[in-house]
């Protein structure tokens, strides 16, 4: 099994660094305030045009601007100790081993977890599985 993954991007913690506005960004690289908001959110991903741009702006690679990571660990990372102790309790897996889903890369998860337990987890954060990990044939 994988993790689905997202774009996901640094372009606010380089905007604070360089002291730069959602709307002086924006107008830097040709788009609305709203499409830097989404950017940042990670609700929108940047065309490849898009993408050489900012990377132009922060005189950075691309790669060291975007990334791809699971969408679980996002998931997680924003859960509350309670809720991790509720999402424990549903799914019925241990709070510490959730504790780490986001230290676990692709080849440690068939390792860490059952696909059983994927399914019990995804349910428990009311997301479907399919919309957080692949079945690898």
């Amino acid at each position: 099994m994988k993790f689905r993954k997202k774009v996901v991007s640094r372009i606010k913690e380089l905007r604070d660094e360089n002291d730069i506005k959602q709307q002086e960004l924006a107008e830097l690289v040709d788009v609305s305030r709203q499409t830097i908001y989404y950017l940042e959110k990670g609700s929108y991903n940047p065309s490849l045009t898009l993408s050489l741009k900012i990377a132009e702006v922060f005189d950075k690679p691309i790669e060291e601007i975007f990334d791809f990571e699971p969408i679980i660990w996002d998931i997680i990372r924003k859960k509350t100790y309670e809720e991790l102790e509720q999402i424990s309790e549903i799914s019925g897996i241990d709070k510490n081993k959730i504790m780490r889903i986001p230290d676990i890369n692709d080849e440690e998860l068939d390792e860490v977890f059952t696909e059983e337990d994927l399914r019990k987890l995804s349910e428990s954060v009311n997301k479907k599985f399919e919309n957080l990990f692949d079945i690898e044939d």
